[in-house]
């Protein structure tokens, strides 16, 4: 059994690590290069009572959590990806988790974690084949025991888990899911590394003193560059290239997909204050509680099914988000995005230049999301998907009451992302 927080290692008698042990997999942001390319310091302030650990920092929840638990009272937070978050000086390590001996050297060295939230995923090259082939399964569980075995044995103060999973625990990827979707019905046995990374955890728990809580959302959104799941970044680039059509001459914003029916989503931010709520994190008056950062009761070793609170159909959000860009509403305009918009990329590259966006090229900005918008989508299809729709009177009763409108969801981080100039601002 691990010691209980009191016991926990002293703070940390080094102030920096090199990221060297496995570089960066794309191109270095520009705000981020000290970070990606010299020596890491790991906590800015040793005197943090609680330190999360961010696994998968590079990704649109992982930056999302890194980004919260970095400005909470009383909490120090590190980042581990192998692409470097595009956040103003968070702690960071660049760090391949399928390498054993370098995730060996950095966990070694992180005596001061409390908490971690495990958002890590590796996804093949056409993103949909590989949900269901056994090496993409056997990869992401061993990217899970690469980090957390030699974790637990360095941090022992640790106390909780989170880990992610999604509506494919329901089986939406593989058939029709029972609608909603609810934590309590049986598995849905499957191939799926879900079950995989779930049940090792369940047996480390067993013999340690933490507790862990398994998240399962369905379509975040939120803000990452390269992420293969992001429909956020290719609306965003559709329009921005629809609006500089338009200054040329041309008219509308259509609809690119087929016919859709309701579908619920989660902000990535609302995702991170879930994170926040089941630790007891986010309230500046707790950091001098005797149970801050403790984990709470009705979130231990539980699976909470998290969304917005409501359903949309996308096709009947394009008015609003054609106004965000500019534009208003034209012609349906069906098409499969992963074909329409990569020979669009020197125009989208003249975009960046012209607005001096920080963004990367097309390809890298947007990875394999393309093919994942599509799918949700329904690009060239008549018929609607079944719904894969989620209960979340679970996670509610449980006390985390939190909500959003999905459509204001859109619009805020388009604007947001306009504002931090990674899309053109209209004119």
């Amino acid at each position: 059994m691990q010691p209980e927080l009191e016991s926990a290692a002293p703070a940390m008698e080094y102030r920096n690590l090199c990221a060297s042990c496995c570089p960066p997999t794309s191109v270095t942001p520009h705000w981020a290069k000290t970070k990606a390319n010299s020596e890491v310091n790991i906590i800015k302030n040793s005197s943090k009572r609680q330190v999360m650990l961010v696994v998968g920092a590079s990704g649109i929840v992982g930056r999302a959590a890194l980004e919260l638990f970095d400005q909470l009272p009383g909490w120090g937070a590190i980042g581990i990806s192998r692409r470097v978050p595009d956040l103003p000086d968070v702690e960071h390590i660049a760090l391949d988790l399928t390498n054993v001996e370098a995730c060996a050297r950095v966990a070694a060295k992180l005596h001061q974690v409390t908490h971690v939230i495990y958002a890590a995923l590796f996804e093949k090259p056409g993103l949909l084949a590989g949900w269901t082939e056994p090496d993409q399964m056997q990869t992401n569980l061993q990217m899970l025991k690469n980090i957390m075995v030699p974790l637990q044995r360095s941090a022992l103060g640790l106390q909780h888990v989170s880990l992610l999973q999604g509506t494919k625990a329901y089986g939406a990827h593989v058939g029709k899911m029972r609608v909603p979707g609810k934590e309590q019905a049986p598995r849905v046995e499957h191939p799926n590394f879900y079950w995989l990374q779930e049940d090792w955890l369940k047996a480390q728990r067993a013999q340690a003193a933490w507790h862990f809580t398994i998240w399962r959302p369905p379509l975040i959104i939120g803000h990452a560059i390269g992420a293969p799941m992001n429909v956020l970044s290719v609306i965003g680039i559709y329009g921005a290239l629809a609006a500089a059509s338009k200054n040329a001459g041309n008219e509308g914003f259509g609809w690119p997909g087929g016919v859709c029916g309701p579908i619920d989503a989660v902000d990535a931010r609302l995702l991170a204050r879930a994170f926040a709520w089941a630790v007891k994190a986010g309230k500046a008056e707790d950091a001098g509680n005797d149970n801050f950062g403790a984990v709470r009761q009705a979130a231990m070793d539980q699976t909470f099914n998290v969304t917005n609170g409501d359903v949309f159909v996308p096709s009947g959000i394009w008015p609003r988000l054609a106004e965000c860009f500019g534009l208003k509403t034209g012609a349906d305009n069906p098409q499969r995005l992963q074909d329409s918009l990569p020979p669009q990329a020197a125009r989208w590259d003249q975009l960046v230049a012209t607005h001096e966006l920080q963004a990367p090229a097309l390809d890298r900005f947007v990875g394999d999301s393309l093919i994942y918008t599509d799918v949700f989508f329904n690009a060239g299809n008549a018929t609607p998907m079944p719904s894969p729709l989620l209960s979340t009177i679970k996670l509610r009763q449980a006390g985390f009451n939190e909500c959003l409108d999905s459509e204001d969801m859109f619009v805020q981080w388009l604007s947001r992302l306009q504002q931090m100039r990674v899309l053109p601002t209209p004119r």
